[in-house]
């Protein structure tokens, strides 16, 4: 980003305010009313309870009896519950997993094939509108930026605490909220509502990659800091099971279940996305309601769309028509058989897509190298019998459907779904290749090693510190594999925050070039453009979008619009991404900024205002307030503001030349001392300069400033 140092240095002048907003940032919650003391009529229904464990495998559970972990929480459920040891998600990615829990549909059906580029259409119905419909309070607590409300998960639900931002300083990591903060303001909404029917949905983001469980955990776990990760949720979640227990009759209906699982290394793949074994595709599934379920443990086939089925018929509501999932407490009746997918390598990377079908626990891998197992004999999938059996193989893929492998089309996702997934290489890519066109060298087996060489090329910089070394092997990788979307945005972004603008834009225009990475490569370079100072041609560069219903888009449009001059097509491009989007934080700032650009301070404050009272950890909406409150002679309150939006985000240069300025202006040199020392490494050329020099004037014995 761009920074000015002249005409800063004094309260008197103006402090600068971000033209461009970077990053939007969802508010952390506060807690709910008291618990209500009003009795609940007699014969209601029970209650519904869903908690989902992001990424856990099936073995990452102390029930599982495999005894790699602890999770005396988890194994409180199973025990007391029906545990479904042999249960599988459909997709092995979080997203369109907890879209088959809500719908129990496929997710060729309910149309959510990824994590970025797709939003749950409305005319679906989930489990929170058909129980919202029968009367209940519904309430959603969910810990990552992954299940977002944006994504349409939300409908349904009378509370969706999404606002999972400002508990780690690292803006470039994925906004997650910590397990125990969310479990609170569940358990608040819960005792405020116990006067009605509850559906409750409680989603925790752990154990997800980086594993960094904090102690006593990480100790115990030295050796496998999944499985801390793992133990870290289960005491979370613990508080959540207390409550549950100790409720009067009747008991809830509690779901637990996890959204899919966890490489670790297994078949060659760290994390998850790109194939789909048991590591990733086998999931604990347990269903709990002392008094109605009986204990024991289920070892025929579950799935995730049997959830809905499940929990409606418990609660005597018919299902949707047409879901293709069955009560788990029925007989054993009708297709138990299930149909799985991995797209993500497909849909971002240009790999081959994998589709697959389990049934009479035989599972058939649909790829250009093809895969046959029999999970009785070989639940480690070591033994492929596809050469042998290829009849078997062929029968079986057969009958996936054909409308499962149709190209999925994308929503396009807005700038948080880029700037948030990208390091977990969830980045969208472009119009993905139809399968017809794939052939053994693009199978995800003889690819997944190039993968890792992504993921470790990005680490060694962001953990190690070498820029250099990071670029080198992003662009040997381009070299080798010119279509990965998430190599160009990566190679950009390090190039950009080493301050070599004009090759990160080089990067961008390349692949822009190339017509890969689709919108949201165009609405980076635009971004870069502008704040290179290139208005012109960033507005060039979007001008083909300029009826683009992605908020985004339009936010952009707005913030080139400001720096062009043209302010009424700004707030109108601004007012169009908030009619688009209205959670959408940035464009809400931006507009702030646009305001007070044009000079209508109070206005701007205002705005400023509402979007900081729902959105707490915006660091440029803070960067810009500190700027309002020094024109209103409020120095100290500025210096609080800017110093609360750089906790949020230390690389925002703005904020820190604002509190480098004003705290010299107050006298507080060793304030501004840090501040600048922290900028300086941003800077090159004439402003790096010209802050070294400013850094000097606050040294002891220096010549006293202007």
């Amino acid at each position: 980003m761009a920074v000015m140092l002249d005409g800063i240095r004094r309260a008197g002048r103006a402090f600068a305010a971000a033209a461009t907003i970077v990053v939007a940032l969802i508010a952390c919650g506060g807690p709910e009313a008291p618990p209500s003391s009003r009795p609940r009529a007699a014969g209601s229904p029970p209650d519904v309870v869903l908690i989902t464990i992001d990424t856990l495998r099936y073995d990452a559970t102390g029930f599982s009896g495999l005894g790699r972990v602890k999770t005396p929480s988890f194994d409180r459920l199973a025990s007391a519950g029906i545990a479904f040891p042999s249960a599988h998600a459909h997709a092995v990615m979080t997203l369109p997993s907890h879209a088959s829990i809500l719908t129990g549909l496929y997710p060729y059906q309910h149309r959510i094939r990824d994590n970025a580029g797709f939003v749950l259409h409305d005319d679906l119905p989930t489990l929170a509108t058909i129980l919202k419909g029968a009367g209940y309070a519904t309430g959603a607590f969910v810990s990552s930026f992954t299940v977002d409300g944006r994504f349409g998960l939300k409908r349904g639900f009378d509370t969706y605490d999404d606002r999972c931002e400002g508990y780690s300083a690292n803006p470039q990591q994925l906004a997650e909220r910590p397990g125990d903060r969310t479990v609170d303001l569940a358990l608040a909404w819960w005792g405020a509502h116990r006067d009605t029917p509850r559906f409750l949905w409680v989603h925790l983001f752990a154990p997800h990659f980086p594993y960094d469980a904090p102690e006593p955990f990480a100790s115990r776990y030295a050796s496998a800091p999944y499985y801390g990760e793992a133990a870290l949720a289960d005491e979370h979640l613990r508080p959540l099971v207390e409550v549950l227990e100790k409720e009067p009759d009747p008991k809830a209906v509690v779901v637990f279940t996890s959204d899919h699982g966890e490489g670790l290394g297994d078949h060659g793949e760290e994390s998850h996305g790109v194939f789909a074994y048991e590591e990733t595709l086998r999931i604990p599934l347990v269903l709990w309601s002392p008094g109605r379920i009986a204990p024991g443990s289920d070892s025929r086939p579950a799935r995730h769309v049997d959830i809905l089925p499940t929990v409606l018929e418990i609660l005597r509501i018919p299902a949707p028509e047409g879901i293709p999932g069955r009560s788990l407490l029925g007989p054993a009746t009708g297709d138990t058989s299930t149909y799985f997918e991995a797209l993500s390598a497909w849909l971002n990377r240009g790999w081959a897509p994998l589709f697959g079908r389990i049934e009479g626990g035989r599972k058939a891998i649909d790829l250009p190298l093809p895969e046959l197992y029999d999970l009785e004999a070989d639940p480690g999938e070591k033994n492929n019998l596809a050469g042998k059996n290829r009849e078997a193989h062929r029968e079986i893929v057969g009958r996936i459907p054909a409308a499962a492998r149709e190209t999925p089309g994308r929503d396009t996702p807005d700038r948080e779904v880029v700037e948030k997934l990208r390091n977990l290489g969830y980045l969208a890519g472009g119009p993905a290749p139809a399968p017809a066109k794939f052939d053994e060298s693009l199978d995800p087996k003889k690819l997944i090693a190039l993968d890792d060489e992504v993921n470790a090329a990005v680490l060694l910089y962001r953990k190690g510190g070498d820029a250099a070394g990071a670029i080198r092997s992003l662009e040997t990788i381009l070299a080798r594999a010119p279509g990965l979307a998430n190599v160009y945005m990566q190679l950009a972004l390090i190039q950009a925050e080493q301050g070599r603008t004009d090759r990160a834009l080089e990067v961008l225009r390349k692949a822009v070039g190339k017509d890969i990475g689709g919108e949201k490569m165009k609405i980076q370079l635009a971004r870069g453009l502008s704040q290179a100072g290139r208005p012109d041609e960033a507005w060039s560069t979007l001008s083909g979008l300029l009826d683009s219903r992605n908020a985004e888009t339009q936010e952009a449009l707005g913030t080139i619009a400001a720096v062009q001059g043209r302010f009424d097509e700004a707030r109108a491009r601004f007012d169009r991404a908030l009619e688009l989007d209205p959670t959408y934080p940035a464009a809400r700032v931006d507009l702030a900024v646009l305001l007070l650009n044009q000079g209508k301070k109070d206005e701007a404050k205002q705005a400023l205002q509402k979007a900081l009272t729902d959105n707490p950890y915006i660091p440029d909406g803070w960067n810009t307030m500190g700027v309002i409150l020094a024109q209103e002679g409020d120095l100290r309150g500025a210096v609080q503001a800017w110093e609360r939006a750089v906790s949020l985000n230390p690389k925002l240069s703005i904020a820190l030349l604002n509190l480098a300025a004003a705290s010299a202006e107050l006298g507080d040199n060793a304030r501004a001392e840090a501040a600048l020392k922290q900028l300086i490494p941003m800077l090159q050329g004439e402003q790096r300069r010209k802050a070294e020099a400013m850094l000097r004037q606050l040294q002891p014995g220096s010549p006293p400033r202007p």
